[in-house]
């Protein structure tokens, strides 16, 4: 492909012709260190807070449930400051990175981790945290971790690895504090949604609180059941048609519109599978998704480990929906005993549940679902801003678009 004027092809692709290419190691202010190698101990606001490998997201951020601290002499030579950043050397987690915001309080690193300082007259440290979520990156980590049992890279192989630099300092802060910006706007949709869902919470928890004139049945005296089954393996493609396939795995999307699987006319046709009908309620029935409940406003196939509730014409099926989704933990712990939970038909019509008169298990239905259709939209929202990021880290970290 013939190069765009005023740019050239490197190590790490096409950046402009005034950018270079240096290995990490020459951008640093010292060698790498490792963390501090000590236990950790129950949480202790009197002592230093421990950041291991499992406080970090998967984007980068200090996850504070569930932090820890270290009770250890040394800890006072092992606080991060600002500016540093430290990646996993071992593991599952190789690779991944955090960039030290004091926001998150005074934080001793551990062993698992290797430090960096980069010289800011070199590069800007905002600048490189975005390159470490680069699929560049990660494809670095990936080519370049993998040994014999454990994946893992030790503080000379990162020093190895090799960053696009604009020529000034001010075009590397430029791009940091675009998608600064842009992250800025992630965080806030993230907590506006966190805020949203528990106010749903609270709607469900008065909206679902038992009222006089509530009846109690059992599910299996208003409803018919069913589940499904697998297609049989045997019919060549049964998995590549038109016919929409749920599994329990597809139960959390609470609102079923679309699946990814597939099975054939043929396929079902030679199989226990059995098809729903849209906005048919459904229940999983065993393992880690036992108890999840999800409409289908599509029709669909469903396998054995889901369950159809199909209702009389007195009673909304959106509001069964709310009244299982509330209850979730309640018949887990209600109707199944030890190991890994496991429901059957047989339970479900055991189960007793109090409903109102149908004009207001309507109301309470339609306030619920309002509510989720706001989350969706936040959602959805998210997930675009999280794409237009992706585009511009693409498009800023390898000069394709110029911002100064």
């Amino acid at each position: 492909m013939e190069l765009r004027e005023g740019y050239k092809n490197t190590d790490v692709g096409v950046i402009p012709e005034d950018w270079e290419v240096k290995e990490l190691g020459e951008c640093l202010l010292r060698s790498p260190d490792y963390g501090l190698n000590a236990a950790a101990a129950a949480y202790d606001d009197t002592l230093p807070t421990y950041l291991r490998i499992t406080d970090i997201s998967e984007d980068g951020r200090f996850i504070s449930s569930g932090k820890a601290s270290v009770n250890n002499s040394f800890a006072k030579y092992y606080y991060l400051e600002n500016g540093d950043i430290v990646f996993a050397r071992t593991g599952a987690s190789v690779g991944k990175t955090y960039l030290y915001n004091e926001n998150d309080g005074k934080l001793v690193f551990a062993g698992f981790l290797i430090r960096i300082k980069p010289n800011s007259e070199i590069v800007d440290y905002k600048y490189l945290i975005y390159l470490t979520q680069t699929k560049t990156y990660w494809d670095w980590v990936s080519a370049n971790s993998m040994r014999s049992g454990q994946p893992g890279l030790n503080s000379n192989e990162y020093k190895l690895f090799k960053i696009p630099l604009p020529p000034s300092q001010s075009e590397q802060t430029a791009i940091a504090t675009a998608l600064s910006d842009t992250d800025a706007l992630i965080n806030s949709l993230e907590k506006l949604i966190v805020k949203k869902r528990n106010i749903k919470q609270g709607a469900m928890q008065k909206l679902l609180q038992t009222k006089e004139g509530w009846e109690e049945r059992k599910l299996g005296e208003i409803a018919t059941f069913f589940s499904g089954g697998t297609p049989n393996t045997s019919i060549q493609d049964y998995y590549n048609g038109e016919i929409y396939w749920i599994t329990s795995g597809d139960l959390n999307k609470n609102v079923i519109c679309e699946v990814e699987g597939r099975i054939s006319k043929e396929g079902l046709n030679n199989s226990s599978a059995k098809m729903i009908k849209k906005n048919t309620l459904l229940i999983a029935l065993y393992g880690a998704t036992a108890g999840v409940t999800a409409i289908s406003r599509i029709e669909a196939a469903i396998n054995q480990a889901v369950l159809a509730i199909i209702l009389n014409a007195k009673y909304s099926t959106d509001f069964l929906y709310y009244q299982l989704s509330y209850r979730k933990e309640w018949i887990i712990l209600t109707y199944t005993q030890g190991g890994q939970p496991n429901l059957s038909g047989n339970i479900i019509k055991s189960i007793e549940m109090l409903f109102p008169p149908f004009k207001e298990q309507t109301r309470i239905a339609t306030i619920l679902s309002d509510m989720d259709s706001e989350i969706q939209a936040l959602e959805t929202k998210l997930e675009k801003y999280r794409k237009i990021k992706l585009g511009m880290m693409q498009n800023l970290l390898t000069g394709k678009i110029r911002l100064v």
